[in-house]
């Protein structure tokens, strides 16, 4: 899987890395873990997103090489690609265009179920863990020696995407190689503390109208939420910030609600535009759901941005899930 790869990490000098739009911890862990791989290497890197940096992601970039995209900037010098967590170009945003000029080699290193990616070159592992921890043996396959940088981007990586170590992606990999990155020095107290203890005043605000808005529907084994635009501006949270907010802890909490086997979290991002957020607390496969509105993700976590009204989004999104819920009652 990695030869193609490693053939072009070593022939090529100018690189840049991307992840989907809403980077999260495991796009911006792994693109940390392979910034060290190449700059070890003396090469030219960048790491551009089409979404902002979350605060609490911001202390991996040791090197201060993040940039939002930028049409206006120039990025002719760029000969290779590599987008990390996401295979289908609609999720990395305008940062696509760059993949489409002449002469770029574009590569995708990615642990979601694909069927087709838009990249030259691809390294998918459905099984992985995170894609930090496919970077992790990428690192091993070229003969790179973690330092604490790329340790703890593997670690935040692994972290966030095995759900703090308790999702069925935990396997006994993700331990060895978490005890790898422990044992050259991360702080799994200081890590946790960073990731999952830094909420914002705006993030709080938001969590209370969540609250309000929250609803039980078939048979209270789904929970919806709500987010209108109207209600969080007034909180002080615009549009932007709002779709570029994460809110992954109001998600957690919900799956903690006794019956509830799937969350449902939908925010008004825009005139007629819906992000949604699925997750499933049981062994519940959202992937007929996902893949019938244009999402992405995975079996049990993932999400779309859909046009409609919230009430319209709503009613679809449960439309999709009643005979998925019902099939899953009556195997049960």
């Amino acid at each position: 899987m990695w030869r193609d790869i490693k053939r072009i990490l070593h022939r090529y000098d100018n690189f840049l890395l991307t992840t989907h739009v809403n980077p999260d911890g495991d796009g911006v862990g792994s693109a940390c873990a392979l910034m060290e791989l190449l700059l070890a290497r003396g090469k030219q890197v960048r790491f551009v997103c089409d979404s902002p940096l979350p605060n609490k992601l911001r202390f991996l970039d040791y090197h201060h090489l993040f940039e939002s995209y930028d049409s206006s900037k120039d990025y002719s010098q760029v000969q290779v690609v590599i987008t990390l967590d996401a295979h289908r170009r609609d999720r990395i945003g305008a940062v696509a265009t760059l993949v489409d000029r002449p002469g770029v080699v574009s590569v995708c290193i990615d642990h979601h179920e694909a069927i087709g990616c838009f990249a030259q070159h691809v390294a998918i592992d459905s099984h992985a863990c995170s894609v930090g921890a496919m970077i992790y043996t990428l690192c091993k396959e070229c003969g790179f020696d973690l330092n604490i940088n790329a340790a703890n981007g593997i670690y935040t990586s692994i972290l966030c995407d095995t759900g703090r170590f308790s999702y069925s992606s935990t396997t006994r990999k993700a331990h060895k190689i978490a005890d790898e990155c422990i044992r050259l020095g991360v702080d799994p107290d200081h890590m946790y503390a960073r990731l999952f203890q830094q909420l914002s005043l705006a993030q709080v605000l938001i969590f209370s109208r969540a609250l309000q808005s929250m609803e039980l529907h078939l048979d209270n084994r789904v929970l919806v939420q709500e987010l209108r635009l109207a209600d969080c501006q007034a909180v002080g949270v615009g549009a932007i910030e709002l779709e570029n907010l994460d809110l992954e802890y109001i998600l957690e909490f919900d799956k903690s609600v006794g019956s509830v086997e799937c969350v449902v979290l939908l925010r008004e991002v825009g005139e007629g535009k819906v992000r949604v957020s699925l997750r499933s607390t049981v062994e519940l496969d959202l992937s007929p759901v996902i893949s019938s509105i244009g999402g992405g993700g995975h079996s049990r976590a993932a999400g779309a941005l859909i046009s409609g009204t919230l009430e319209v989004v709503k009613r679809r999104i449960l439309e999709c899930l009643e005979p998925l819920l019902h099939r899953k009652a009556i195997a049960g």
